[in-house]
């Protein structure tokens, strides 16, 4: 693929703006369901966000778009998302300007104590003692850098070892990050489930590099979970809305005395989002900038 379609037209468009920290997560749905095929945040001094716990008050927001599909109500759709006017910056991409404009923005980093996290395009080796997974996200997909995904990752850091080897589910598998890091560090084996087909496609291939195929089954959402559940390990990074519509296929799905972690959740929303899950002990919440993670026990009996 290239920045150019055939004929030499203009084939990329890179859409910029600069979005508080409050508007975050509202312009970046926006600009997803508008048909972005990649998002990127960084500060606004363009600092890249891959530390844990780094937030800031203004963030530069860019999104990629096939320039044949760009809305011509994008300014009015992400105006809504804020609130008010909205100053975009558009830049047309050439040649294989597109590919650099979207993986400039990642590298490699660790994650807890065992995990080191690299897109493919990064020549990074893992430091010693650290379990490496190498990510080839497509378009659509994002690299582990956000805050829900860190706390995920940081959880299955501690919680799966080849010792136990848990089952474990991951619900929303998005590029299978989740799901290859529990893998790695000794899960027997992982559902990896998702209801967007480039998220399945993408999360088969991510196993397939790093030699996890056999451990991992991927699926679309829509084949159920029936003839594998329940699982002792349920881990969901969606968000908080899609957490609450799930609760009773989740619950399911976690086996009696089974463990539960729930993320893509707004600090402000973790109460309501725990009140919808009776079936738990919440044991544990933790918060990573604006984000939390919930970790629950599911009752031995209901």
């Amino acid at each position: 693929m290239s920045g150019v379609s055939g004929d030499g037209a203009i084939a990329w468009v890179e859409v910029r703006l600069t979005v508080p920290r409050d508007d975050l997560d509202n312009v970046e749905e926006a600009l997803h369901a508008a048909g972005a095929a990649a998002v990127t945040v960084a500060g606004a001094d363009t600092e890249p966000n891959f530390e844990p716990g780094r937030v800031w008050a203004s963030n530069g927001v860019t999104a990629l778009f096939d320039a044949a599909a760009l809305p011509d109500d994008l300014e009015e759709r992400l105006a809504l998302a804020l609130g008010g006017p909205v100053a975009l910056e558009t830049v047309p991409l050439q040649g294989e300007d597109w590919a650099h404009a979207w993986k400039r923005r990642f590298t490699a980093f660790p994650v807890g104590d065992r995990l080191w996290v690299r897109p493919s395009w990064v020549e990074e080796p893992a430091p010693e003692g650290r379990v490496e997974v190498v990510l080839d996200p497509g378009m659509a997909f994002g690299t582990g850098q956000h805050e829900t995904t860190r706390l995920c990752l940081e959880w299955l850091d501690t919680h799966c070892d080849a010792r136990q080897a848990p089952r474990l589910l991951d619900y929303g598998c998005g590029s299978g990050l989740l799901a290859i890091a529990a893998a790695k560090l000794g899960a027997g084996y992982v559902l990896a489930v998702d209801n967007d087909p480039l998220a399945v496609e993408a999360t088969r291939s991510n196993a397939a590099a790093n030699g996890v195929a056999d451990i991992i089954d991927t699926r679309p959402a829509d084949d159920g979970l029936a003839d594998c559940a329940p699982f002792l390990r349920v881990v969901a990074n969606i968000l908080s809305h899609t957490l609450i519509d799930l609760r009773r296929l989740l619950t399911e799905a976690t086996t009696p005395g089974g463990e539960i972690v729930l993320s893509g959740i707004l600090a402000e929303q973790a109460e309501t989002v725990r009140s919808a899950y009776p079936g738990f002990t919440w044991v544990n919440e933790i918060q990573d900038g604006d984000w939390v993670r919930l970790d629950g026990v599911r009752a031995d009996t209901e």
